[in-house]
């Protein structure tokens, strides 16, 4: 009888230090995947693919609590090489255009003074908001111009959504200032955030 009585005081294993390993292993994953993309961005012309192939992943991690293979995650990122390359010319290029522009403004070597300065910086939030949300659409094979246009259509539909995703930005670039180190384990938990975004505020 006392055998019996011990055996029901026995507490049951509730299975909680599996749980954080878990929680564990898997941010390490998104960690994992964030170096491998930064090491990969480094020719800038793969910044698009990567970042295609990166939302896809970061999906998919979302969806089914894993990454995909990576051999599959390498023969995407082939497939996009080429349109994402123009992608990230044309990014590159809209983006001296715009540092460019508010030098001059800033300096008065443009008229328009702070008015334009505060008109140019707004228009470029808006369309950085644009590509940001964009992101999540490219999960699972989306182009790239599918994918703007959807960001687009989201911000008109809902602007809380863009000031959010340019807030998440501005904390990893402020913690990618701050502590340089962290930046090879930003992309992936940035991209977690925006898919975070794009799902609780525009879906």
């Amino acid at each position: 009888m006392t055998g019996g009585l011990l055996r029901r005081r026995v507490p049951e294993p509730t299975g909680s230090g599996r749980g954080w390993k878990e929680q564990l292993r898997r941010v390490s994953e998104l960690c994992l995947l964030g170096i491998v993309a930064a090491v990969l961005c480094l020719p800038l012309l793969t910044v698009g693919a990567v970042v295609a192939v990166l939302s896809s992943a970061v999906g998919h991690w979302i969806d089914h609590d894993d990454l995909p293979p990576w051999r599959d995650m390498g023969a995407e990122l082939l497939r996009r090489l080429l349109p994402g390359a123009a992608v990230a010319v044309a990014g590159g290029a809209a983006a001296l255009v715009v540092v460019r522009q508010v030098r001059w403004l800033a300096s008065g070597e443009v008229p328009g003074g702070s008015v334009a300065l505060v008109a140019l910086l707004v228009a470029t939030g808006c369309l950085l908001a644009v590509v940001l949300l964009a992101v999540p659409l490219l999960a699972g094979g989306g182009s790239w111009r599918s994918a703007l246009a959807g960001g687009w259509a989201a911000l008109l539909r809902s602007p809380g959504a863009g000031a959010a995703a340019l807030g998440v930005t501005l904390i990893a670039a402020t913690l990618a200032v701050l502590l340089p180190g962290a930046v090879l384990l930003l992309p992936a938990l940035l991209v977690l955030a925006l898919h975070a975004v794009y799902r609780a505020l525009v879906r």
